[in-house]
């Protein structure tokens, strides 16, 4: 019998983490490590970074607001409700990163690395979306926190990977090398949805003998778009869907949350590798290793806390630690200079707001509805995005309004960080009165849920 997703605790951590390690690695590959290498050796300014991720930005805005609702409309049930759609982004992930081996020199044709960088990211995208609906399909509630935790560390390694191994490749024997390093690891990963099915019965292939019941496996559109979107209006009629969409568009704008992105964290290379002088080797050692296994811990000390004291509560607690620290670390400029001072309080920064993240994945899961998992998730997924992106864009703004202090720059992502205090605090009681709250027509369940008609 294939292993399947609905009986195994194991396929379901062992797969969802597998999926999260392969979206760590592209992205963190160009917006870390070849972004680390062009500011070093080619003098890339803060206005072309910003082009360059906000192209791989763009799918992750505006693409998965299509992305969502289309695989919950579509899909193949003969293979699963999410498989399908995770096998097609898994390979277009890795096509897509073959085509970047038609870029000879990424420093004179940044804008071709750009266009592939786009067309590579509505595929990743598409996996990112697909694979957070098939977690809200198949995770029960009690499983969510720490499962969203090691995801996070899943996608630590990836990264860790990106930078730390092909960072060195990319170094040393150039972009192509690093690429042809790369590719292998993508399709191997493929092969992890391909053999672990999400229920008994489903086909491992279209073609495969049909071994479950017609009504488990028809292929159809499942929802219409007008459904869909009646279902999501539903869904937000509650106090709890509704807060999460204000949390979600102001929660990374300040930065903190690893990947380069919001107003502080765009700025990395810029503070250590410019500013401070690091040398860009160990500025990538110290993010590969030290700092990516901070982020690690922190998704799972976050899963833990959050599986044992509520997400909620850990999420309001671990923002608030997260903003002092942010203040501290810019009244303590006059230390910017001392590494080991620069590398401790990066450490503890990161995991603070790596507890900050596993939490918030974990409490957007559990206002999130089975049957609209792609579509709500990913609006809330798409906010979060959109929050960052702002934060990347004011970032080289708000760097000429202090007059180029980065010690400045951290009170103003500060000041975002406690405004995502004050709306936690806002939120309070209405989590907990969310199924108190449910309208007559439908019941909003949690991950471990369903959509169940109203008698």
């Amino acid at each position: 019998m294939a292993t399947t997703l609905q009986e195994s605790r194991t396929a379901r951590f062992g797969t969802l983490c597998t999926l999260y390690f392969s979206q760590g690695i592209p992205w963190f590959f160009v917006a870390t490590a070849l972004v680390t290498f062009l500011v070093d050796e080619h003098g890339m300014t803060d206005d072309e970074k910003l082009l360059l991720i906000s192209m791989g930005m763009l799918p992750w805005i505006v693409g998965k607001l299509i992305l969502g609702p289309m695989i919950d409309r579509i899909q193949f049930r003969s293979m699963g409700r999410r498989r399908p759609w995770v096998l097609i982004s898994q390979l277009g992930m890795a096509v897509t990163i073959a085509a970047f081996l038609l870029i000879e020199d990424p420093a004179e044709d940044l804008q071709m690395l750009g266009l592939f960088f786009l067309i590579h990211n509505i595929f990743a995208a598409l996996q990112d979306v697909s694979a957070d609906a098939l977690a809200v399909e198949v995770l029960p509630e009690g499983e969510i926190p720490l499962a969203n935790g090691l995801m996070f560390v899943a996608k630590g390694f990836g990264a860790m990977f990106a930078v730390l191994v092909l960072g060195s490749i990319l170094l040393d024997s150039g972009f192509q090398a690093a690429l042809f390093v790369q590719l292998p690891v993508l399709f191997l990963i493929m092969l992890v949805p391909l053999f672990v099915l999400e229920k008994e019965g489903d086909k491992f292939l279209p073609w495969s003998e049909n071994i479950g019941n017609e009504s488990d496996t028809s292929d159809e559109e499942v929802m219409k778009f007008g459904e869909i979107i009646s279902g999501f209006k539903v869904a937000i009629s509650n106090p709890a869907p509704r807060w999460a969409l204000l949390l979600c568009t102001i929660m990374w704008i300040g930065g903190g949350m690893g990947t380069g992105m919001g107003i502080i964290d765009f700025q990395w290379e810029f503070i250590f590798v410019d500013e401070l002088n690091w040398d860009a080797e160990r500025y990538l050692e110290i993010k590969a290793l030290p700092v990516f296994l901070s982020t690690m811990a922190g998704f799972l000390v976050g899963g833990i806390l959050g599986s044992k004291f509520g997400s909620q509560r850990v999420l309001l607690s671990a923002v608030g630690v997260g903003t002092l620290m942010t203040i501290v670390w810019s009244a303590s400029r006059s230390n910017w200079s001392d590494e080991t001072f620069m590398t401790g309080i990066w450490l503890f920064w990161t995991l603070i707001w790596a507890i900050v993240g596993a939490n918030l994945l974990a409490l957007l899961m559990s206002v999130t509805t089975k049957e609209l998992g792609g579509t709500q998730f990913s609006i809330y997924m798409t906010l979060i995005n959109v929050g960052a992106f702002t934060g990347n864009a004011l970032s080289p703004r708000v760097l000429d309004m202090v007059n180029g202090s980065y010690a400045n720059l951290f009170l103003v992502g500060a000041a975002f960080q406690g405004l995502v205090f004050l709306v936690l605090l806002g939120m309070g009681r209405r989590l907990e009165s969310t199924s108190e709250s449910v309208p007559a027509s439908v019941m909003i369940s949690s991950a471990a849920g369903a959509v169940t008609e109203a008698e």
